[in-house]
């Protein structure tokens, strides 16, 4: 009875790392269809009356991004469940604290779904601003202001969560040392670019503008597609010593009891 009961704790353990790992795999490669739309984006170029006209004449790349946006945030909740079950295999330190990070990268990861869905539906809405009534136009208004304005949750509580994971999975040698390097580097890429959200500091160039929360949001998209299509395979190398080590550990945990 004992050892069945092992085997399913195994199986469940190693069903969330293989699953987590092929979830990592698609984020990765979400982020690399994200870093080459961004760029060529006609309205990013534009704020204000501009970049709704913009988007209205070119709907198609600045709508398909934002919904690989929706996608990732949603596939990240799964992601956070697996990378913490496989560290947590091995370590239990900041117990308290990185209950609390994860809770809030929790909250990041659905917040980035729901918010990136929200501007899909107003850019949609904003083409007829010009056309609608004052009420019509106040209630826009209204509904286009951002459920996370400073992005405290998408981006500095996302990148707490990478940072904390990241630096714990290198104190307990969980994952790779230089790809655990490269998550603390996503996670603080993530937290500058929510503070240079919150100052809203902008580049001008000729022929447009671009916030400078833009470029670090576009250098962590790429670290973060590298960071997850290389977590793909460094998992799928250590899939064997990762379930290896978890039945050494619950057989640890049985003779103690």
């Amino acid at each position: 009875m004992m050892k069945e009961r092992l085997d399913v704790m195994t199986a469940k353990k190693m069903s969330l790392y293989t699953s987590g790992m092929w979830v990592s795999l698609l984020i990765g490669l979400l982020y690399v269809g994200i870093g080459i739309l961004m760029p060529i984006d006609p309205a990013e170029k534009y704020r204000g009356t501009e970049f709704y006209e913009q988007i209205a004449a070119h709907p198609f790349i600045p709508h398909l991004w934002r919904y690989i946006f929706v996608a990732i945030g949603f596939l990240s909740i799964y992601w956070i469940s697996a990378a913490v079950s496989t560290l947590r295999s091995k370590s239990y330190e900041w117990e308290g604290f990185y209950k609390w990070v994860t809770i809030v990268g929790y909250g990041g990861a659905g917040l980035l779904s729901l918010e990136w869905m929200r501007e899909i539906f107003i850019m949609k809405v904003m083409t007829l601003y010009s056309t609608g009534n004052e009420m019509y136009r106040v209630a826009l208004e209204v509904a286009a202001f951002p459920l996370d304005p400073d992005f405290i949750w998408m981006f500095g509580g996302f990148g707490l969560w990478y940072l904390v994971t990241s630096l714990l999975a290198k104190r307990n040698q969980v994952f790779s040392s230089k790809l655990n390097i490269l998550g603390i580097i996503v996670g603080l890429d993530l937290i500058i670019t929510m503070v240079f959200a919150m100052t809203d500091t902008i580049i001008y160039f000729d022929g447009g503008q671009m916030t400078v929360m833009q470029i670090t949001a576009l250098l962590g998209g790429i670290m973060g597609a590298v960071y997850h299509i290389w977590m793909f395979f460094d998992m799928r190398k250590n899939q064997a010593q990762f379930e290896k080590s978890m039945t050494t550990l619950l057989e640890q945990k049985k003779s103690a009891a």
